[in-house]
């Protein structure tokens, strides 16, 4: 009994969490102050499009768990972010003078790039009613590095 009453709190728990709702406006979106509302999944080119003409910055996707390619069985949802947008060339550290300057000289190719700092752990229901705790799943702040 106490089993099903853990049961019935954590889902009723996750069930009140903003933005695991499954509605319109599911797509990648950055990442302003609270939880992104939702849902139906848009085409990756739109996404993708979006996060490269915006600066770099951390955006939030909702995603079921079994979508995470992890292979842990769930019918959850969690909230993955990640980081993506465009970083400026100019230097601001030796490495990026450096870097700049061999890039003029073709000597040197890319440039800088939009990754995380830092990451935090997701947690979720497995199917078997276990709770399974996911290391540095998720971007918690993005820098251009490079």
């Amino acid at each position: 009994m106490a089993t099903g009453r853990v049961l019935l709190c954590s889902l009723l728990l996750l069930s009140l969490q903003p933005g695991l709702g499954r509605g319109p406006g599911a797509r990648g979106a950055p990442v302003v102050g609270e939880e992104p509302r939702g849902t139906l999944r848009p085409q990756l080119g739109a996404r993708l499009r979006r996060a490269l003409a915006s600066p770099c910055q951390l955006w939030s996707l909702p995603l079921p768990v079994a979508e995470l390619g992890l292979g842990y069985a769930s019918e959850e949802t969690v909230i993955f972010r990640y980081c993506a947008g465009s970083c400026p060339r100019g230097a601001r550290t030796q490495h990026g003078l450096t870097l700049a300057r061999l890039r003029g000289q073709g000597r040197a190719h890319g440039g800088p790039c939009c990754q995380p700092t830092r990451y935090t752990d997701v947690a979720f229901l497995d199917d078997r009613h276990r709770w399974q705790r996911l290391p540095q799943l998720s971007a918690a702040a993005c820098s251009c590095g490079g």
